[in-house]
């Protein structure tokens, strides 16, 4: 089963891919992850439109049979978490253009699925990818280590969709 992790941002979307093996919800292989950046000041709606489009060629490349998206967590600043709510918004339509069905995982969910503590830090989350994984060295944003984690612990969650 392959299943997409997708971490919500307002410019900078995480995302991975991760393959299990037939029955099994552990040794996944870390098919493809990184971030979808969108620069800054690149006003709506084209911001959301590059988010789209470039999610689309992820889905249609590596055809996930599920996908675990992050929560939106409360923001003190209304404006990033109208921002990061968009970006959600355009994911969620996106997976469920491709009928792609999904889990919603709390940040909380992610950090005790990954780590067993669910006040984990960044850098303790790293380490358990890392670990589960077994990577020496884990590269880029950490967007995208969460969307790692968000596809490990979505695993364990999710229901295996029939595909034809």
């Amino acid at each position: 089963m392959k299943i997409i992790g997708i971490d919500p941002g307002s410019h900078r979307v995480g995302y991975a891919i991760l393959s299990f093996p037939e029955g099994m919800r552990r040794n996944p292989e870390l098919l493809a992850y990184g971030t979808i950046e969108v620069a800054p000041k690149t006003p709506s709606p084209d911001n959301l439109l590059q988010i789209r489009s470039e999610l689309q060629g992820i889905l249609t490349v590596y055809q996930p049979e599920c996908a675990a998206v992050e929560e939106l967590f409360f923001v003190q600043n209304t404006t990033t978490g109208m921002k990061v709510s968009e970006s959600r918004g355009v994911i969620l339509l996106t997976l469920g253009e491709n009928q792609i069905p999904m889990v919603s995982l709390t940040a909380t969910q992610i950090k005790k699925g990954i780590s067993a503590k669910g006040n984990a830090t960044k850098k303790e989350v790293r380490a358990a990818i890392q670990m589960i994984l077994g990577f020496k060295d884990l590269k880029g944003h950490d967007d995208s280590w969460d969307a790692i984690a968000c596809a490990f612990v979505g695993r364990s969650l999710a229901k295996s969709p029939m595909r034809k």
